[in-house]
């Protein structure tokens, strides 16, 4: 085969990966507990309607249950009245939303821009579609987008601008004044992608949502996801809002019967649980605050979070290996762009507990 006229040239493997599991750290070793603090998964697990609604369907796997996707939507639209099923498209989880927009809008020579640190997999779906990545770094500071700087960098190949908001890795927002200066001042064939898969954790009162743009008749597609929340990680489910032109146009690449009927019943029983959605939320912001508190004993430098994980700088080298001995997983960043960072999803207090312990004790004989 002659794979320069055959293969695309730019369709190349990435070197991106998810977190580590928990199966693997214990493979081998003598760690009796492992405390999984490193994919932002929710501590509490997923929803006992939801699960209860995956075990009623197991009998009846081997039929084509839904001929598509119209109760989720109807879930969605339930639960956050301002959206129609005009405004959404869903997936198999947020990722592959990611996917079906560059699909949908990249070709060879357009151009996107991201900001680092920032969650890496939206490189190598631009690169696979032929188009460049053009980094905006966040500003160093407080990790908040550097709006002029997009500005300055937008061309007129520019198709795609990436917002996480909050930001991952960081758990740091950018306020509405900033992004409303942003998105109005963009040229109209630029879409901004607008990654809010947290936004159920954010208490920010100046922070915006998708729609505030969407209902505006802007170029904002919000990425949504039942992996944080709503503890269906495993699962893999997620949809995207945007105006009924976008909505419709991203449909068309979309292929019949995405969503499998477990996610499907699962997705739709997590929307009606709000007692359990309720307690997930209470967990992260107290425990928050506790884990702020026990930084700053520690005098360990941090960034203020609005998502169910903290952004740190260790003081010592070797720190995510270290908390592995212990037992703890935590997240590297250098692949985020944050080559000094980690990051430390916030679990129950029991969990939370374990970890400030082993730093204690990793620091004790640094």
């Amino acid at each position: 085969m002659d794979t320069e006229t055959v293969f695309k040239s730019y369709v190349k493997k990435k070197d991106y990966a998810g977190g580590v599991t928990r199966e693997e750290v214990l493979i081998g070793s003598d760690i009796d507990k492992v405390w999984k603090l490193s994919s932002n998964e929710n501590a509490l697990g997923p929803s006992p309607l939801a699960q209860q609604a995956i075990m009623n369907s197991l009998q009846n796997i081997h039929e084509y249950k839904f001929r598509d996707d119209r109760l989720l939507k109807n879930a969605i639209c339930e639960t956050y009245p301002h959206l129609t099923s005009e405004n959404i498209v869903t997936a198999n989880s947020g990722i592959e939303v990611l996917e079906l927009i560059t699909r949908a809008f990249l070709s060879p020579g357009l151009e996107c821009i991201i900001s680092h640190p920032t969650f890496v997999a939206y490189e190598s779906m631009i690169e696979n579609e032929g188009s460049k990545v053009v980094n905006v770094p966040l500003n160093s500071d407080d990790y908040t987008m550097n709006v002029d700087e997009i500005l300055k960098a937008v061309t007129k190949k520019t198709r795609l601008i990436f917002i996480t908001n909050p930001n991952n890795p960081t758990g740091t927002y950018t306020g509405k004044k900033d992004i409303d200066f942003l998105i109005d001042n963009l040229p109209e064939d630029v879409i901004v992608v607008y990654d809010e898969v947290y936004f159920h954790f954010v208490d920010a009162p100046d922070y915006p949502r998708a729609f505030d743009y969407i209902k505006e008749g802007k170029n904002v597609i919000g990425v949504h996801s039942f992996s944080k929340a709503y503890g269906l990680a495993g699962i893999r489910l997620g949809y995207g809002i945007s105006t009924p032109q976008i909505i419709s146009y991203i449909q068309n690449i979309k292929r019949p019967f995405i969503i499998n009927t477990l996610s499907m019943v699962a997705g739709i029983h997590a929307l009606k649980d709000k007692e359990h959605l309720k307690k997930t939320v209470d967990l992260i912001r107290t425990e928050k605050e506790w884990l702020y508190n026990e930084f700053d004993i520690l005098e360990m430098t941090y960034w203020p979070s609005q998502t169910n994980f903290i952004f740190i700088a260790p003081k010592i080298k070797d720190f995510t290996a270290q908390m592995l001995t212990e037992g703890i997983m935590v997240r590297p960043c250098d692949k985020f762009g944050a080559p000094n960072g980690v990051r430390i999803t916030i679990g129950t207090h029991e969990a939370n507990n374990a970890l400030i312990t082993a730093i204690h004790k990793t620091y004790s004989y640094a």
